[in-house]
Protein backbone atom coordinates (compact mmCIF):
# COMPACT_ATOMS: atom_id res chain seq x y z
CA UNK A 1 0.00 0.00 0.00
CA UNK A 2 2.94 2.57 1.02
CA UNK A 3 4.10 2.01 -2.70
CA UNK A 4 0.69 2.44 -4.27
CA UNK A 5 0.82 5.70 -1.97
CA UNK A 6 4.32 7.10 -3.58
CA UNK A 7 2.81 6.59 -6.91
CA UNK A 8 -0.27 8.20 -6.04
CA UNK A 9 1.22 11.26 -4.67
CA UNK A 10 4.17 12.01 -7.26
CA UNK A 11 1.23 11.38 -10.45
CA UNK A 12 -2.14 12.93 -8.25
CA UNK A 13 -3.05 16.72 -9.92
CA UNK A 14 -4.35 19.27 -8.36
CA UNK A 15 -6.73 22.00 -9.64
CA UNK A 16 -4.29 24.34 -11.05
CA UNK A 17 -3.30 21.09 -13.47
CA UNK A 18 -7.10 20.18 -14.14
CA UNK A 19 -9.12 21.63 -17.35
CA UNK A 20 -11.91 19.25 -17.04
CA UNK A 21 -14.70 22.27 -16.15
CA UNK A 22 -17.01 19.69 -14.52
CA UNK A 23 -14.19 18.28 -11.98
CA UNK A 24 -12.17 21.58 -11.96
CA UNK A 25 -16.14 23.17 -10.21
CA UNK A 26 -16.38 19.74 -8.09
CA UNK A 27 -12.64 20.75 -6.61
CA UNK A 28 -13.78 24.15 -5.95
CA UNK A 29 -17.20 23.14 -4.31
CA UNK A 30 -16.22 19.87 -2.23
CA UNK A 31 -12.32 18.92 -2.46
CA UNK A 32 -11.26 22.52 -1.55
CA UNK A 33 -14.13 23.86 0.17
CA UNK A 34 -12.60 24.30 4.25
CA UNK A 35 -15.73 26.02 5.62
CA UNK A 36 -16.74 24.24 8.78
CA UNK A 37 -20.62 23.07 8.36
CA UNK A 38 -23.03 23.16 10.76
CA UNK A 39 -23.06 19.25 11.49
CA UNK A 40 -19.41 18.57 11.92
CA UNK A 41 -19.03 19.28 14.91
CA UNK A 42 -21.51 16.90 16.71
CA UNK A 43 -20.87 14.26 14.17
CA UNK A 44 -17.18 15.15 15.35
CA UNK A 45 -17.98 14.76 19.16
CA UNK A 46 -19.44 10.94 18.54
CA UNK A 47 -16.51 10.01 17.44
CA UNK A 48 -15.02 11.07 20.09
CA UNK A 49 -16.56 9.29 21.92
CA UNK A 50 -16.64 6.28 20.40
CA UNK A 51 -12.82 6.58 20.45
CA UNK A 52 -13.15 6.64 24.36
CA UNK A 53 -15.53 3.76 24.33
CA UNK A 54 -13.54 0.53 25.80
CA UNK A 55 -17.20 -1.82 26.05
CA UNK A 56 -16.88 -5.10 23.69
CA UNK A 57 -18.68 -6.67 21.57
CA UNK A 58 -18.92 -9.72 19.54
CA UNK A 59 -18.36 -8.86 15.49
CA UNK A 60 -19.91 -10.87 12.55
CA UNK A 61 -17.99 -10.00 9.77
CA UNK A 62 -19.28 -10.51 6.20
CA UNK A 63 -16.93 -8.90 4.06
CA UNK A 64 -12.67 -8.95 3.89
CA UNK A 65 -12.52 -9.07 7.66
CA UNK A 66 -10.83 -6.55 9.89
CA UNK A 67 -7.81 -4.36 9.17
CA UNK A 68 -6.64 -4.74 12.24
CA UNK A 69 -6.28 -8.53 12.11
CA UNK A 70 -8.90 -8.72 14.86
CA UNK A 71 -10.76 -11.45 16.18
CA UNK A 72 -14.49 -11.45 16.69
CA UNK A 73 -14.89 -9.77 19.89
CA UNK A 74 -13.72 -6.07 19.73
CA UNK A 75 -13.75 -3.03 21.45
CA UNK A 76 -15.57 -0.38 20.02
CA UNK A 77 -12.90 2.20 20.88
CA UNK A 78 -10.60 0.03 18.34
CA UNK A 79 -13.48 -0.35 15.86
CA UNK A 80 -14.02 3.28 15.65
CA UNK A 81 -10.07 3.86 14.83
CA UNK A 82 -9.78 1.16 12.31
CA UNK A 83 -13.26 0.64 10.27
CA UNK A 84 -14.33 3.73 10.79
CA UNK A 85 -13.74 6.49 7.67
CA UNK A 86 -11.64 9.82 8.77
CA UNK A 87 -12.95 12.82 9.45
CA UNK A 88 -11.29 14.70 6.13
CA UNK A 89 -12.97 11.75 4.14
CA UNK A 90 -16.48 12.20 5.64
CA UNK A 91 -16.79 15.62 5.37
CA UNK A 92 -15.61 15.34 1.45
CA UNK A 93 -18.50 13.00 1.10
CA UNK A 94 -20.65 15.41 2.90
CA UNK A 95 -19.67 18.51 0.62
CA UNK A 96 -20.18 16.05 -2.57
CA UNK A 97 -23.42 15.59 -1.92
CA UNK A 98 -24.41 18.89 -0.57
CA UNK A 99 -23.12 20.04 -3.84
CA UNK A 100 -24.66 17.58 -6.05
CA UNK A 101 -28.19 17.98 -4.18
CA UNK A 102 -27.86 14.13 -4.03
CA UNK A 103 -32.14 12.94 -2.80
CA UNK A 104 -31.74 9.08 -2.73
CA UNK A 105 -29.09 7.76 -0.95
CA UNK A 106 -27.34 3.69 -0.45
CA UNK A 107 -24.17 2.65 1.87
CA UNK A 108 -22.93 -0.58 2.03
CA UNK A 109 -21.24 -1.16 5.29
CA UNK A 110 -22.47 1.03 8.57
CA UNK A 111 -19.86 0.27 10.66
CA UNK A 112 -20.70 2.49 14.04
CA UNK A 113 -22.66 5.06 11.31
CA UNK A 114 -20.03 7.77 11.78
CA UNK A 115 -19.79 8.30 7.79
CA UNK A 116 -23.66 7.25 7.45
CA UNK A 117 -24.72 10.50 10.02
CA UNK A 118 -22.67 13.01 7.83
CA UNK A 119 -24.46 11.34 4.99
CA UNK A 120 -27.51 11.91 6.51
CA UNK A 121 -26.80 15.56 8.02
CA UNK A 122 -26.63 17.32 5.02
CA UNK A 123 -30.16 17.27 4.33
CA UNK A 124 -32.73 15.69 6.93
CA UNK A 125 -35.68 15.54 3.72
CA UNK A 126 -33.22 12.77 1.93
CA UNK A 127 -33.70 9.13 2.70
CA UNK A 128 -30.53 6.96 3.64
CA UNK A 129 -30.15 3.17 3.17
CA UNK A 130 -27.48 2.00 4.73
CA UNK A 131 -26.61 -1.87 5.19
CA UNK A 132 -24.69 -3.75 8.20
CA UNK A 133 -24.02 -7.39 8.24
CA UNK A 134 -22.98 -6.94 12.04
CA UNK A 135 -26.31 -7.07 14.11
CA UNK A 136 -23.91 -5.58 17.51
CA UNK A 137 -22.33 -3.20 15.38
CA UNK A 138 -26.01 -1.61 13.61
CA UNK A 139 -27.49 -1.45 16.92
CA UNK A 140 -24.76 0.62 18.25
CA UNK A 141 -25.04 2.61 14.74
CA UNK A 142 -28.93 3.13 15.18
CA UNK A 143 -28.16 4.48 18.52
CA UNK A 144 -25.62 6.76 17.40
CA UNK A 145 -28.48 7.99 14.83
CA UNK A 146 -31.20 8.77 17.77
CA UNK A 147 -28.70 10.52 19.58
CA UNK A 148 -27.67 12.57 16.06
CA UNK A 149 -31.36 13.37 15.65
CA UNK A 150 -31.09 11.66 12.15
CA UNK A 151 -34.23 10.31 11.88
CA UNK A 152 -33.52 10.05 7.92
CA UNK A 153 -31.76 6.50 8.57
CA UNK A 154 -32.75 2.96 7.68
CA UNK A 155 -30.38 0.27 8.50
CA UNK A 156 -30.96 -2.89 6.90
CA UNK A 157 -28.90 -5.57 8.68
CA UNK A 158 -27.64 -9.15 7.14
CA UNK A 159 -26.20 -9.95 3.79
CA UNK A 160 -25.87 -7.14 1.58
CA UNK A 161 -26.78 -9.43 -1.51
CA UNK A 162 -30.08 -10.24 0.44
CA UNK A 163 -30.68 -6.73 1.47
CA UNK A 164 -29.78 -4.39 -1.54
CA UNK A 165 -33.05 -5.43 -2.92
CA UNK A 166 -35.19 -4.18 -0.41
CA UNK A 167 -32.76 -1.18 -0.08
CA UNK A 168 -33.56 -0.11 -4.00
CA UNK A 169 -37.54 -0.63 -3.27
CA UNK A 170 -36.98 1.96 -0.70
CA UNK A 171 -35.49 4.27 -2.75
CA UNK A 172 -36.34 3.47 -6.19
CA UNK A 173 -33.05 5.34 -7.88
CA UNK A 174 -29.43 5.82 -7.34
CA UNK A 175 -28.33 9.47 -6.80
CA UNK A 176 -25.17 8.31 -4.49
CA UNK A 177 -23.70 4.84 -3.37
CA UNK A 178 -21.05 4.57 -0.67
CA UNK A 179 -19.67 1.39 -1.49
CA UNK A 180 -17.48 0.98 2.39
CA UNK A 181 -18.10 -3.06 3.20
CA UNK A 182 -16.74 -6.55 1.73
CA UNK A 183 -13.62 -5.18 -0.04
CA UNK A 184 -12.58 -7.86 -1.80
CA UNK A 185 -12.93 -7.77 -6.12
CA UNK A 186 -15.99 -10.00 -6.05
CA UNK A 187 -18.35 -9.06 -4.55
CA UNK A 188 -17.35 -5.18 -5.09
CA UNK A 189 -17.73 -5.51 -8.79
CA UNK A 190 -21.54 -7.25 -7.80
CA UNK A 191 -22.67 -4.70 -5.85
CA UNK A 192 -21.62 -1.84 -8.65
CA UNK A 193 -23.12 -4.09 -11.19
CA UNK A 194 -26.43 -4.91 -9.14
CA UNK A 195 -26.80 -0.97 -8.71
CA UNK A 196 -26.00 0.28 -12.16
CA UNK A 197 -29.38 -0.49 -13.47
CA UNK A 198 -30.76 1.89 -10.67
CA UNK A 199 -28.29 4.70 -11.50
CA UNK A 200 -28.98 7.49 -13.93
CA UNK A 201 -26.85 10.65 -15.60
CA UNK A 202 -25.83 12.07 -12.51
CA UNK A 203 -25.52 9.37 -10.16
CA UNK A 204 -22.38 9.46 -8.22
CA UNK A 205 -20.49 5.94 -7.06
CA UNK A 206 -18.41 6.33 -4.53
CA UNK A 207 -15.66 3.69 -3.79
CA UNK A 208 -13.38 3.26 -0.68
CA UNK A 209 -9.97 1.60 0.00
CA UNK A 210 -9.38 1.49 -3.81
CA UNK A 211 -6.10 0.88 -2.98
CA UNK A 212 -6.31 -0.98 0.26
CA UNK A 213 -5.41 -4.35 -1.39
CA UNK A 214 -4.80 -5.82 -5.30
CA UNK A 215 -8.00 -7.26 -5.23
CA UNK A 216 -9.69 -3.67 -4.62
CA UNK A 217 -6.80 -2.38 -7.80
CA UNK A 218 -8.18 -4.69 -9.66
CA UNK A 219 -11.88 -4.36 -8.81
CA UNK A 220 -11.04 -0.61 -9.17
CA UNK A 221 -9.27 -1.13 -12.75
CA UNK A 222 -12.46 -2.88 -13.86
CA UNK A 223 -15.00 -0.61 -12.54
CA UNK A 224 -12.99 2.16 -14.84
CA UNK A 225 -12.97 0.48 -17.74
CA UNK A 226 -16.83 -0.20 -17.68
CA UNK A 227 -18.79 0.98 -20.85
CA UNK A 228 -21.18 2.68 -18.54
CA UNK A 229 -18.58 5.06 -16.94
CA UNK A 230 -17.11 8.15 -18.18
CA UNK A 231 -15.29 9.53 -15.81
CA UNK A 232 -13.59 8.61 -12.68
CA UNK A 233 -11.52 10.20 -9.77
CA UNK A 234 -8.54 9.10 -7.93
CA UNK A 235 -7.59 10.14 -4.24
CA UNK A 236 -6.29 7.19 -3.14
CA UNK A 237 -8.63 6.48 -0.47
CA UNK A 238 -11.45 6.69 -2.54
CA UNK A 239 -12.77 6.62 -6.18
CA UNK A 240 -15.32 8.63 -7.24
CA UNK A 241 -17.42 7.13 -10.58
CA UNK A 242 -19.46 9.21 -12.85
CA UNK A 243 -22.20 8.37 -15.41
CA UNK A 244 -22.59 11.56 -17.72
CA UNK A 245 -23.27 11.06 -21.12
CA UNK A 246 -22.26 14.67 -22.04
CA UNK A 247 -18.72 13.45 -21.48
CA UNK A 248 -17.93 12.79 -24.59
CA UNK A 249 -15.10 11.31 -24.33
CA UNK A 250 -14.01 8.83 -20.92
CA UNK A 251 -11.12 10.51 -18.61
CA UNK A 252 -9.69 9.46 -15.64
CA UNK A 253 -8.11 11.89 -13.09
CA UNK A 254 -5.76 10.82 -9.85
CA UNK A 255 -5.82 14.33 -7.81
CA UNK A 256 -4.89 15.53 -4.45
CA UNK A 257 -6.01 18.31 -2.61
CA UNK A 258 -3.40 21.22 -3.56
CA UNK A 259 -3.19 22.00 0.46
CA UNK A 260 -1.29 18.64 0.70
CA UNK A 261 1.21 19.05 -2.60
CA UNK A 262 1.21 23.14 -2.41
CA UNK A 263 4.27 23.63 -5.48
CA UNK A 264 1.91 22.48 -7.98
CA UNK A 265 0.66 25.93 -7.79
CA UNK A 266 3.91 26.96 -8.85
CA UNK A 267 5.17 29.15 -5.85
CA UNK A 268 8.37 28.12 -5.84
CA UNK A 269 9.41 27.46 -9.74
CA UNK A 270 11.29 30.13 -11.39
Amino acid sequence: MLLAFIKYYITAKTKYEIHSPFVFDWLNNALEDTRYYYAFAQIAALRSGLLKNKNTISVTDLGAGSRSGAGTQRAIDAIARTAVSPAEQCELIFRTLHWFKSKNVLEFGTSLGVATAYQAAVNAAVPVVTMEGCPNIAAIARSNFKALGLENVTVLVGDFDANLPVAISRLKQLDCVFFDGNHRREPTLRYFEACLPYAHNDSLFIFDDIHWSDEMEAAWAEIKAHKSVTLTIDLFSMGFVFFRAEQKTKEHFTIIAARHKPWSAGFFSS
